[in-house]
């Protein structure tokens, strides 16, 4: 499909305060235009059944209903298409990989600058892969260093073992959401992923775990 002239954009947060700041910023530019908002994943894909004539997406990972990770790999299976950036508070490299495989072609953080936002849209939607500095770091830092991996192979994420750490210190949900600058939504995503992982069922055998592994003292 041919490329239109302006960048036809749909952006998926569950924050409304998100949605507002991109569609400010988007419709200062002569180039692009916020043609979509939804919600969550689910929105989106019932917006595209409707009208998939967009170039890009902008989507968040964790979301309501249907995560960003999900939402990319239904785009880039049924779409292809349509363009993905993700836009994240996440770092982690083990989500930026799980990104990448999904589909998308660019990771940028919320703390971004306007500028680089919309660097990073014109470069994917060009085709081109775009990644926000920090991002590029932790990408090159996986491939030269050996990630460290428990005895029982789960592969807990940088983010995942300072969750365990600050649950080990008797901080609530609401007090781990606060000090890291995340959702109580993204901070309970966390905690069902850190028990899966470590084949946990409690708090109390997750702390068992971290003990074992020498995660905590």
């Amino acid at each position: 499909m041919e490329k239109s002239k302006i960048i036809q954009i749909m952006v998926v947060d569950d924050h409304r305060m998100i949605l507002d700041g991109i569609q400010s910023l988007i419709d200062s530019q002569v180039d692009m235009e916020l043609k979509y908002i939804a919600k969550d994943g689910n929105e989106a894909i019932r917006t595209l059944k409707i009208d998939s004539t967009i170039d890009l997406i902008i989507t968040d990972i964790n979301m309501p209903n249907i995560t960003g990770v999900d939402l990319c790999k239904y785009v880039n299976t049924h779409y292809a298409e349509i363009n993905l950036l993700v836009l994240s508070m996440d770092d982690d490299i083990q989500t930026i990989k799980e990104l990448l495989k999904a589909g998308a072609l660019g990771y940028i953080l919320k703390n971004t600058g306007k500028d680089e936002l919309f660097e990073a849209i014109r470069t994917v939607y060009q085709n081109e892969s775009y990644f926000s500095g920090s991002v590029q770091k932790n990408i090159l830092d996986s491939m030269t260093k050996a990630k460290k991996v428990p005895k029982n192979g789960a592969r807990l994420s940088k983010r995942e073992i300072e969750i365990i750490k600050l649950i080990s210190n008797e901080l609530t949900t609401n007090e781990i959401a606060e000090k890291l600058f995340i959702s109580l939504h993204t901070v309970e995503s966390h905690r069902k992923n850190i028990l899966r992982k470590t084949n946990s069922r409690n708090i109390a055998g997750l702390m068992k775990y971290a003990l074992k592994e020498g995660l905590i003292e």
